[in-house]
């Protein structure tokens, strides 16, 4: 037999370096914090899996009228959300010092807060979304549905038929106002639970904003409208409804504010084309686009008529569902819906909480963008054929309600700011209500009005979105038409320079937009110089922007009294500059009857884009919710410097609501604000 020499050789080879062969040491155990990140990581990445599952059942209930039980989602899923989980973000939160990762914690945590919310309010959630879908009232012997009253006081052409239909809906009202109160203290227990010193500090948080100087910018903004909206109104009211505004009710309001009778050149096969040849000139074509899917079917049976833009994963799935309509509003909509899809699909950022969660008035902003050339005169020419006299009563109505929506905004906001910092004092809501609202619309406030003080009452300071966002896209389009031309959108340059923005995500804080594009922080000058020149009234406001605090009427809130100046520290990319520029002249339409000469024709220039920084700026590490907080002196300072991210009001929050949706939250549980998730039953 042969010996197997290779194998004799082999085994005594390594025999004789038995002795030599060393065991690797086992690796260092991982640190505290280290651990800590660990679990912070896996929770985030089971809160993207969840949004990711919940969007794309909105998405089939949206564009194919399938049933979306968001609620079951969360089977399974309970202790996610919880408060021994939020408490691991912020212990990590407190331990970061890098700017960029502080944000995206920061983000991270709002967003588990506002899901713990939700599942603490759902039973009060669920009985409000059941009776606000039940909810009937009697007119004339005739049982009306309370989600319609909206649609039949702009339908009804008789004032004596629309205060009846509004006042009949009062009584109906109470149900409703028993189930807010109640939620509203729970909401208030559950904010302290979770370690904020106050319902106001909480909000500043989830706005990603000082409150307190946001409201100092809300009064200066009505105090600078008040006489030209008395004229506009004044003008808007003989001309739509043969009445003085004096006269006019807020019940003839929807009314005076329906959409104009231009739907003609805004024929239903048009409205994708015009969408699509916009971004065309800006060397845009979503169509071709791996990443954008467009649902553009208009024989499904159960989908909705609205249009929608849903980032499932961002950047790498973004859909878009339409079903063309005719009309003006229906092309606002579309063009709106395609700002947000193309935020999202360019966006390079690859964090998950910082490209999909964080506040959304950058989002709203570059929707509000898109949306606003249906009152571009330009536009309106070239793309609807829209011109002379039809155009000039046309820009008039929408231009009057876009001022009406900034002032009542303003309002909301200064409502629940005096609302939550007099609590202590046992203020009258209903009467501080009365007095807000008589002030904002410049019309007296009836019975029925007060008694819709809850009803119209918003979520955490809502509206400082919306005014933020509208003042962030004036001023982006004055940027536009100033390096590009009133036909900016004809510019590939334009799309390269709007591209550089949106690759950040939600990155960037509002203020930060502002900032990288060359003006100096968010101001509303821009877009009331559109409207005041586009209404033939003068509007004149200081150029100040949200952190540069007027000297106050009344006393600022501690918790929004910051001791530092916020948001100063530098970004990680850089964004388009470009050298100062001198804004194009716009053309001018037709001026509306009365309107005085002297209007301006320009606007302002913007600065010269500074250089970009190269980090976020901080979140401030001041809340610990590692223990109860008990409100104090310190707290409340403290809490001013708290970093200013929120949890997204996400795509599908946004679309539930519509009047649509809003009768069908029972069943789809969409995530509509903090604390407010009405699901089908319950799943936590």
């Amino acid at each position: 037999m042969r010996p197997r020499l290779p194998a004799l050789v082999l085994f005594f080879g390594l025999s004789s370096l038995g002795g030599c062969v060393t065991t690797k040491a086992p690796p260092p155990p991982l640190t505290e914090e280290q651990q800590l990140a660990a679990e912070v990581a896996r929770l985030a990445s089971e809160a993207e899996a969840l949004l990711k599952s919940q969007d794309l059942l909105v998405w089939r209930y949206w564009a194919e009228g399938a049933r979306a039980d968001v609620a079951s989602t969360y089977v399974g899923k309970e202790g996610l959300f919880s408060l021994d989980n939020i408490r691991k973000i912020d212990r990590l939160r407190q331990r970061t010092t890098d700017a960029r990762e502080l944000r995206a914690l920061t983000a991270l945590q709002s967003h588990f807060a506002g899901e713990y919310l939700s599942q603490q309010l759902v039973e009060v959630n669920d009985a409000l979304a059941n009776l606000e879908a039940s909810l009937t009232f009697q007119v004339d012997g005739r049982e009306v549905r309370w989600r319609d009253l909206e649609r039949l006081l702009a339908n009804e052409r008789g004032a004596p038929r629309r205060k009846a239909l509004y006042t009949a809906a009062t009584p109906a009202l109470e149900r409703l106002n028993t189930l807010i109160r109640k939620r509203e203290e729970q909401t208030e227990a559950l904010v302290r639970e979770l370690g904020y010193a106050s319902y106001e500090a909480f909000g500043g948080e989830l706005r990603q904003t000082d409150l307190g100087r946001l409201g100092l910018l809300a009064e200066e903004v009505l105090q600078a409208t008040e006489a030209p909206y008395k004229e506009v109104m004044e003008r808007l009211a003989q001309r739509e409804l043969g009445m003085p505004f004096a006269n006019l009710t807020r019940a003839d309001l929807p009314r005076l504010f329906r959409p104009r009778e231009v739907d003609g050149f805004f024929p239903k096969g048009e409205l994708l084309l015009r969408a699509h040849g916009t971004m065309s000139g800006m060397g845009i074509d979503l169509g071709e686009m791996k990443n954008v899917r467009i649902d553009a079917r208009d024989d499904v049976k159960r989908k909705n008529s609205r249009p929608l833009s849903l980032g499932i994963e961002v950047p790498g799935d973004v859909r878009l569902s339409v079903r063309p309509a005719e009309g003006a509003l229906e092309q606002a909509r579309l063009l709106h819906e395609f700002g947000h899809a193309l935020h999202y699909a360019f966006t390079k950022e690859p964090r998950f909480e910082l490209a999909k969660l964080g506040n959304p008035t950058v989002t709203e902003a570059y929707a509000a963008l898109f949306e606003d050339l249906t009152e571009d005169p330009v536009w309106l020419e070239e793309h609807a054929g829209l011109t002379g006299k039809d155009r000039a009563a046309y820009l008039s109505a929408t231009s009057a309600h876009k001022l009406f929506l900034i002032r009542r905004a303003a309002g909301k906001l200064l409502y629940q700011l005096a609302l939550h910092r007099q609590q202590d004092e046992a203020v009258d809501a209903r009467e501080l209500y009365k007095a807000i609202l008589e002030r904002v619309d410049e019309m007296p406030a009836t019975d029925d009005d007060t008694a819709r003080y809850l009803v119209e009452q918003e979520d955490f300071f809502q509206s400082a979105d919306s005014f933020r966002a509208w003042f962030l896209a004036g001023q982006l389009q004055g940027q536009l038409k100033a390096r590009f031309g009133p036909s900016w959108w004809h510019e590939p340059e334009a799309g390269n320079f709007l591209k550089g923005l949106w690759a950040h995500g939600n990155a960037r804080s509002a203020r930060e937009v502002a900032d990288a594009m060359g003006e100096k922080g968010i101001a509303p000058d821009v877009l009331l110089l559109r409207l005041g020149t586009t209404l033939g009234v003068p509007i004149k406001l200081g150029a100040r922007d949200e952190n540069e605090a007027p000297k106050p009427t009344a006393p600022a809130s501690p918790e929004n009294t910051p001791e530092a100046t916020p948001e100063t520290a530098p970004e990680q990319e850089s964004a388009p500059t470009a050298a100062p520029v001198t804004p194009t002249p716009e053309p001018t339409p037709a001026a509306p009857t009365q309107a005085p000469a002297s209007a301006p024709k320009t606007e302002p220039a913007p600065g010269p884009a500074p250089k970009a920084p190269a980090a976020p700026p901080p979140a401030a590490k001041t809340s610990s919710l590692s223990k109860p907080v008990v409100p104090s002196k310190t707290t409340k300072a403290h809490v001013s410097q708290a970093s200013k991210v929120r949890k997204p009001e996400t795509r599908h929050a946004r679309a539930a609501k519509t009047p649509e949706a809003k009768a069908l939250r029972k069943h789809e549980g969409s995530r509509l604000e903090h604390g407010r998730k009405p699901q089908s039953k319950k799943s936590h």
